[in-house]
């Protein structure tokens, strides 16, 4: 009797300490979160300072993204969850910024797979300008 009542609470233990590791390693399937931090886009010739983001993807692999600096300025497109949640987030981004704006970002979300770390992307508009997006959120 005794033999098993240890057993049990090892089982129970081990049970206990994965449990927190298979809950960080989930696949994001859907996410919405606001962060506030620091940050820089470029558009053109002009720069603007973030002062936080929000990041909306939707289970059926669609992306919204509001940037903002004085003013909220929005995108759309697509993204994909590496299998490792480690390796973060890659965007597509497919329109905003002004019209059929095109690029690649990746987002980086913290351990607990529900903030955000960092977003960073790069791409051009519909005009040929290229914008930048470089932001870290706040502890």
């Amino acid at each position: 009797m005794r033999k098993t009542g240890s057993i049990s609470l090892w089982v129970a233990v081990v049970l206990w300490m994965a449990l927190p590791v298979s809950v960080s390693a989930q696949q994001v399937d859907h996410l919405r979160a606001l962060a506030h931090g620091k940050g820089t886009l470029v558009l053109g010739n002009d720069k603007y300072k973030l002062s936080g983001v929000l990041v909306v993807l939707k289970e059926n692999g669609q992306a919204e993204f509001t940037l903002f600096t004085d003013l909220q300025i929005h995108a759309q497109g697509e993204w994909s969850a590496a299998a490792d949640p480690s390796q973060g987030i890659d965007l597509k981004i497919t329109g905003g910024l002004f019209k059929d704006a095109k690029g690649t970002g990746k987002l980086l979300l913290r351990p607990d797979g529900k903030s955000i770390a960092t977003l960073t992307g790069q791409g051009t508009n519909d005009s040929g300008g290229k914008f930048e997006v470089s932001f870290i959120a706040e502890k």
